[in-house]
């Protein structure tokens, strides 16, 4: 999560002190300055994400003092709003021109404050999402990989496309970020090509392509094929970031309304605290899928999963915040899951994962990456862990009951392990991982 930290700069007190209290009602730590070059040396002390100015000081012009901000290291990035009591179009070009993100009125501080407030959010929100990242180059890889990481993201990364395909076509990925030139029979081209030409919806994933040949032709090109956006290298991880939250937010409310569009499901189908589908939906379903997976040889795993510890939760928290656990973690499981899986709440602390062309080893990485997530997610600001059960299809189940006790078992016996693992049932043994 980045640090929330801001730079007022504002001769006139009592309007630095107000100013001050609405933007740490959003969580900034705030430094304030009387003077422009007061607030020039500070900037050079410290780096703030946000500086705010008064357009009119006494020493120096906001136009100067935003040339002179740019002129530190690391402001060219920063977010610089000029604040003024004038009225002027042309204050306001000439604030843009030297280098201000934007301009707000002194007398009336709501569009300010509506600023502040969507900047918090933005800086501060933790996205949910899986990327793939293609880079060759190992240390830009483990930079980007960081980026992404302690952005929330879940990040795949691979330096060969034809690894990268491959990872592809198992799903679940909301943005992928490609190097153009890469090592191998396979380019970043011909996997762009792959994903555009795929008839599932698949093919409707972002895609960042980056180069170090910034090629006008080349990234016309890119776009032809399909790419949503072009970095060029050596790439500004500022710049990156905002693109990838861009993507990645409007990805996923797409994805969304088409869910919403193809089904209309009733609230009845619906657990009212998770939001997840509830176990009438599970009966109804489970079959279909178990049927499908035997008449056409395909793999199948269910998981059942129970949250650890919940009744304690509840004793010591309240259940008002054990509620909260829940329907946290029901909005976070809609994300983490395949579009192609099923994720209910069984009833209490009890969840079951219908996961169609997944084997059973699969199935495990997957828990277990759930796992690791879910204690870095913390539902309601909680540490909070799970116990799960895995199995899979097999010749001698004759419906999908078999599967569920099956993995129901094993769910116990990783509750009699310590908790916090994952189980894969087995006739005579369990396994733990």
């Amino acid at each position: 999560m980045r640090k929330l930290n801001a730079l007022l700069i504002d001769g006139a007190a009592s309007f630095l002190q107000e100013t001050r209290e609405m933007m740490e009602q959003f969580g900034f730590e705030v430094e304030t300055a009387e003077s422009g070059y007061l607030g020039l040396l500070r900037a050079k002390q410290e780096f703030f994400s946000l500086v705010c100015c008064d357009y009119h000081m006494e020493d120096i012009g906001g136009s100067e003092f935003c040339s002179k901000l740019r002129e530190i290291p690391k402001y060219e990035y920063a977010s610089v709003l000029m604040l003024t009591t004038d009225d002027n179009s042309k204050i306001l070009k000439q604030a843009l021109l030297a280098g201000a993100t934007d301009i707000f009125s002194k007398n009336d501080l709501t569009e300010l404050k509506s600023y502040v407030r969507r900047y918090a959010e933005r800086e501060t929100r933790l996205l949910a999402g899986r990327v793939l990242f293609i880079e060759d180059s190992h240390v830009l890889q483990a930079i980007i990989v960081d980026l992404l990481t302690d952005m929330g993201l879940d990040v795949d990364a691979y330096t060969s496309a034809e690894k990268a395909w491959t990872a592809f076509q198992m799903g679940g990925y909301d943005l992928v970020i490609t190097d153009i030139m890469l090592e191998g029979l396979m380019t970043g081209i011909s996997l762009v090509r792959k994903i555009r030409r795929l008839a599932s919806e698949q093919c409707e994933i972002p895609i960042i392509a980056t180069s170090g040949f910034s090629n006008l032709s080349r990234r016309i090109e890119l776009f032809h094929l399909g790419v949503n956006d072009y970095i060029p290298k050596p790439i500004i991880r500022e710049e990156l970031r905002e693109r990838v939250h861009n993507h990645i937010i409007a990805y996923q409310r797409m994805q969304e309304l088409e869910a919403q569009r193809k089904s209309l499901y009733s609230l009845s189908m619906l657990d009212d605290l998770t939001q997840l589908f509830n176990r009438h939906v599970l009966r109804e379903f489970s079959a279909k899928y178990f049927s499908e997976a035997r008449r056409f040889d395909r793999e199948l795993s269910l998981a059942v999963m129970d949250i650890d510890q919940l009744k304690r939760i509840n004793e010591d928290e309240g259940y008002q915040k054990g509620d909260q656990v829940l329907a946290d973690l029901g909005k976070w499981l809609k994300r983490f899951v395949r579009p192609e899986d099923l994720v209910a709440r069984w009833g209490g602390d009890e969840f079951v994962f219908i996961l169609p062309n997944c084997d059973e080893e699969t199935a495990v990485s997957f828990m277990q990456r759930l796992l690791k997530r879910l204690a870095q997610i913390k539902p309601a600001h909680l540490p909070v862990s799970a116990s799960i059960g895995i199995t899979s299809i097999n010749k001698e189940d004759e419906n999908w009951h078999d599967l569920f006790h099956r993995a129901d078992s094993a769910m116990y016996r990783a509750k009699m392990s310590g908790r916090n693992c994952v189980v894969k049932f087995q006739k005579e043994t369990v396994e733990v991982n």
